[in-house]
C-alpha cells in the first residue's frame, strides 16, 4: 500500500511539473530549455525530460532552439466548445447583438470559480480588454461573471467565494464580499448586470445570465464597449431589451434540443 502511495504520488506530481512548464510558455510565449529550468527552478535533465514528452505527444514544438506550445490546445478547445449545445445555440444571436448594436458581444460559461470567455464577436467600432478567449478571468469583475453568480445557489457561490477571494482587478473592483452580496440581489431583481472598469479601465460591460433547466445557471452573454458610449438611457432603453430578447431565444433553443 504504502509504496503504491508514493509511485502514485510521484507520478501526479510529474503531470504538476509538466503542465507548470505548459503554462509558462504559455505566459511567455516560448522560451530556451535554460529558462525554463531556471524560471521554474528545475534541474535541466528534468525540464529536459518533460519537455521532450510534450514534443512527442505534439503539445510542445521545438523552433530556433525555443519551446512553445503547440496548436494542439486550440483543437481540443475548440472541438470542446463547438460541441456545445450553449455556443451552438448563442453563437449566432452574439453575431446578431453585434451587428445591431455596434459593440463587442461576448459569451461566457463558468469553469472552476473563474469566468472563461467561450465566444466574442467583435465590433470594428467597439474596444474591451482584449482578453483572448478561454482566459480565466474573476467572476467579480466581470458582467458576465456577476450575472453568473447572481443565480448559483448559496452553497455554490460560497464556495467559488472562499476558493477564489475578491481581489481587487481595478481601482473599481468590488472586494466586499457585502457590497458584492448586495448587487447580486439587484442583479437578480432588475435581470441584468453591469461592470464599469472593474475588469478594465474605461470599458463598461451589460450583461444577463443564460438558465436552463433542470441544469440551472449554465453561462451568460453581453454587449461591451467604451464607458463613454454606454450611458444609463442607452444601457435600459437599448441594450438590455436586445439582451432579454437574446436570453430567450437562446434558452428556447437549449430547451428544444433537450
Amino acid at each position: 500500500m504504502g509504496e503504491n502511495t508514493k509511485t502514485d504520488t510521484r507520478r501526479l506530481k510529474s503531470v504538476e511539473q509538466s503542465f507548470t512548464i505548459v503554462e509558462y510558455l504559455r505566459e511567455r510565449d516560448g522560451a530556451t530549455l535554460t529558462e525554463i529550468a531556471d524560471d521554474l527552478e528545475m534541474p535541466v535533465s528534468t525540464a529536459h525530460i518533460h519537455l521532450s514528452t510534450l514534443l512527442d505527444t505534439g503539445y510542445v514544438v521545438k523552433v530556433d532552439g525555443e519551446y512553445d506550445c503547440s496548436f494542439r490546445f486550440l483543437a481540443t478547445g475548440g472541438e470542446m466548445r463547438d460541441t456545445m449545445a450553449l455556443f451552438q445555440a448563442t453563437k449566432p444571436e452574439i453575431d446578431d447583438l453585434r451587428e445591431q448594436l455596434g459593440e463587442h458581444a461576448n459569451l461566457t460559461v463558468e469553469e472552476n470559480g473563474y469566468a472563461v470567455q467561450l465566444y466574442k464577436s467583435e465590433s470594428p467600432d467597439s474596444v474591451d480588454d482584449n482578453a483572448p478567449l478561454g482566459r480565466h478571468l474573476h467572476l467579480h469583475s466581470t458582467a458576465t461573471g456577476k450575472a453568473i453568480l447572481a443565480r448559483l445557489s448559496e452553497e455554490r457561490l460560497e464556495a467559488v467565494l472562499e476558493k477564489r477571494g475578491l481581489p481587487a482587478v481595478t481601482e473599481n473592483t468590488v472586494t466586499d464580499e457585502d457590497d458584492l452580496r448586495d448587487e447580486l440581489r439587484t442583479i437578480r431583481d432588475r435581470g441584468y448586470s453591469i461592470n464599469r472598469g472593474e475588469h478594465y479601465p474605461g470599458v463598461c460591460a451589460v450583461a444577463t445570465s443564460i438558465v436552463s433547466e433542470p441544469d440551472g445557471v449554465i453561462g451568460a452573454i453581453s454587449v461591451s464597449g467604451p464607458l463613454s458610449r454606454m450611458g444609463t438611457d442607452r444601457i435600459e432603453d437599448e441594450l438590455v431589451p436586445k439582451l432579454h430578447n437574446k436570453q430567450n431565444i437562446i434558452e428556447l433553443k437549449i430547451r428544444q434540443h433537450q
